[in-house]
């Protein structure tokens, strides 16, 4: 049997068999030799780059034999897995023709592997739908280049995805801007309000959310701690923190985060820091909490973010202590209610203690891909300057 392991940054699922296990009879033959299935089948090979895969044995050869086509496994006469990994595919995933090729296999396809190829466009939806496919289990297409906004279905599925590895690409869980939905008029160039900036290359906007909006944002995480088992702590493995992934939230804690990324966040970082909107993508956004009561986390250790930019967003008042040090310059940051601090990740800083009451903060993790040779050597230059 061999066994898949998901890759760092991946979505981890259990280890699960992948071996070609076609049924009894190895010489089966489909009932029905042009079926809606293999007519799916021949249009995934044909706008994937079939003729190009590195493994393509027996591809078109026979169409009653198509249970001997390289990477399917049968059940029946249905496909349940296609395993087409490290093959050479390209093609656009959200391509009409090959979104409806594989909703054709969606009522029997359980396992779907198609990662390290050349994939590109984004993540259909329709792989979310649990009645378009009520067996998927699997789906795996890290290390592609993938692009763009998943939709909030994958969030709020009912049953969750035994494996699922976006991993590798520009793939986000949250809103994104590209080039048909940069409006300039919707993302104001002056959102987010006034700005200050106590250091080189960070940025405190004081009033970035109302005090009413901080507080939405709070009651709907606790709300969620409070039906799903409490507050996570191993979500982050070098620098843990006591916190909720906006990504896996979804309704309307995830929806109300998009709207804030959506008209204030990213605007105001890509100002900030002079990139194009649609270079910038959420990797991580999280709701954190730090508490002085006993045994729970009342800082964070110096550490780097793995991201490009980062930003904190203070969600309360009430407490003492707190913010955010920045270590090589000796100085803290440490912002009321609805400000944001925006800073690269790869400046060494530390998580203040708080000495009473409870501190919430938004944070997020923001990579930058950028579009133009220009945004390429604005980000080299960011780097260098502000290398821990």
């Amino acid at each position: 049997m061999e066994e898949r392991q998901s890759g760092e940054g991946g979505n981890i699922g259990k280890a699960v068999d992948v071996t070609n296990e076609v049924s009894s009879t190895k010489k089966r033959k489909l009932s029905v030799s042009r079926s809606p299935q293999m007519d799916a089948l021949k249009t995934i090979y044909a706008s994937l780059g079939g003729p190009e895969w590195t493994r393509q044995d027996n591809w078109l050869f026979n169409d009653h034999e198509c249970c001997e086509w390289q990477g399917i496994t049968f059940k029946g006469d249905n496909v349940k897995m296609l395993e087409l990994s490290q093959n050479n595919l390209r093609g656009c995933l959200d391509d009409p023709i090959l979104v409806d090729a594989f909703a054709k296999l969606g009522p029997t396809l359980e396992q779907l592997w198609i990662s390290e190829n050349a994939i590109t466009g984004n993540l259909p939806a329709i792989f979310a739908d649990e009645l378009l496919f009520p067996h998927l289990s699997i789906l795996d297409v890290g290390s592609n280049q993938l692009r763009g906004s998943l939709h909030p279905a994958f969030a709020k599925r009912a049953t969750p995805f035994a494996w699922f590895d976006t991993s590798g690409n520009q793939l986000t869980s949250y809103y994104r801007y590209n080039s048909s939905n940069n409006d300039h008029g919707e993302a104001s160039v002056g959102g987010g309000g006034p700005t200050s900036s106590p250091l080189p290359h960070v940025h405190v906007a004081p009033s970035l959310l109302t005090k009413p909006q901080c507080t939405d944002l709070v009651d709907l995480a606790i709300h969620h701690t409070e039906a799903n088992g409490g507050w996570t702590m191993d979500r982050h493995k070098a620098y843990k923190t006591t916190d909720i992934d906006i990504a896996i939230c979804g309704d309307k804690l995830l929806d109300t985060c998009n709207d804030h990324l959506r008209t204030t966040i990213l605007p105001l970082m890509a100002r900030l820091f002079e990139f194009s909107l649609v270079d910038l993508a959420i990797e991580d956004l999280f709701l954190a909490r730090y508490s002085a009561v006993k045994g729970q986390q009342s800082m964070l250790s110096k550490h780097t973010d793995d991201s490009e930019l980062s930003f904190v967003i203070t969600l309360n008042d009430g407490f003492k202590g707190g913010g955010t040090r920045f270590i090589d310059d000796d100085t803290t940051v440490a912002p009321n209610c609805g400000a944001g601090v925006f800073f690269c990740g790869n400046r060494l800083h530390s998580g203040v203690e708080v000495v009473e009451g409870d501190r919430y903060i938004l944070a997020g993790f923001v990579r930058v891909y950028p579009s133009t040779t220009e945004g390429f050597a604005k980000l080299d230059c960011l780097l260098k300057q502000t290398k821990g």
